[in-house]
């Protein structure tokens, strides 16, 4: 996977839709999060990379983050480290659950989208670990559709926070 987001061109798109992930590289991190409020970003530094890599070809990351409030846990963890990935050059923005639904898309699964010609289909099980990811050759139009309507909508993190 890591070799489509080394190859894009223009951007990268991401829709994240579940409300907690279950990572296992994350665990020791979340539970520190859980403990004391605070995360180690260096462990986003490879993340990081990538995302100034495709700075530098002039391509760029977006991503928007379906939330229901109040927010869990692990999305209070996850926008701790939304704020370091903002400043390597992530484009985070956010979006209600209710608005979301009020697109009425067939589209209800995680995906990233490159340069509206590969679409990737993130696969998890019920609690949210993921079980890999599947390149979907269908019909792109509704991904870039999507795409698109949920840009205009969301707002960006740091609108979001400060509200």
């Amino acid at each position: 996977m890591l070799n489509y987001f080394k190859s894009f061109n223009r951007y990268a798109f991401r829709l994240e839709l579940l409300q907690a992930y279950d990572v296992s590289r994350e665990q020791e991190d979340f539970n520190f999060f859980l403990k004391t409020g605070k995360i180690n970003s260096s462990n986003n530094s490879s993340w990081h990379e990538i995302i100034q890599s495709a700075i530098k070809r002039n391509a760029k990351f977006q991503r928007v983050r379906v939330i229901q409030e109040p927010l869990s846990k692990y999305l209070q963890y996850e926008f701790e480290h939304y704020k370091s990935n903002i400043k390597a050059g992530d484009k985070v923005f956010l979006l209600k659950k209710e608005e979301f639904k009020k697109l009425n898309s067939d589209i209800n699964f995680d995906f990233w989208l490159f340069d509206d010609e590969i679409v990737l289909k993130m696969n998890y099980d019920s609690s949210g670990k993921f079980l890999g990811f599947e390149v979907l050759n269908t019909n792109i139009e509704p991904f870039i559709k999507l795409k698109n309507n949920l840009l205009k909508i969301a707002k960006s993190f740091e609108d979001y926070r400060s509200a």
